[in-house]
């Protein structure tokens, strides 16, 4: 797994890369966990399709993490650390990806679209 900048502000695309020597499908949602040293919040799911991503070796695939940027002006909320788990999986991987959010007192906006839906 890797990961790097989206499209637009406030968006990371997160590559799962097949390095096995036999050919894999996915299809459907990553869980992803983003963690600080208080505590964390799991990425809710889009309405968009979940499209079958089959990878021979050494293919990728990707999917997108949206979360609204920090603009307030204060340091808002920083999460240090992603737990990404790609679907049908029990298997987790940690990233060194940190995020920083406004504080609010609602549940942050932050969502994760199926495995292969952006392409």
């Amino acid at each position: 797994m890797s990961f790097s900048d989206g499209k637009a502000e406030g968006q990371v695309l997160i590559h799962l890369k097949n390095t096995g020597a036999a050919t894999c499908s996915l299809q459907g949602f990553p869980g992803v966990d983003l963690r600080t040293q208080d505590g964390g919040l799991s990425a809710k799911r889009t309405s968009s399709a979940a499209p079958r991503v089959t990878l021979r070796t050494g293919q990728d695939t990707r999917f997108t993490l949206r979360f609204p940027p920090n603009h307030s002006g204060g340091s808002g909320l920083t999460f240090t650390s992603t737990v990404v788990t790609p679907p049908n999986e029990t298997h987790s991987r940690t990233l060194a990806l940190h995020i920083n959010i406004a504080a609010s007192d609602s549940a942050p906006d932050i969502t994760v679209s199926p495995v292969g839906a952006d392409k």
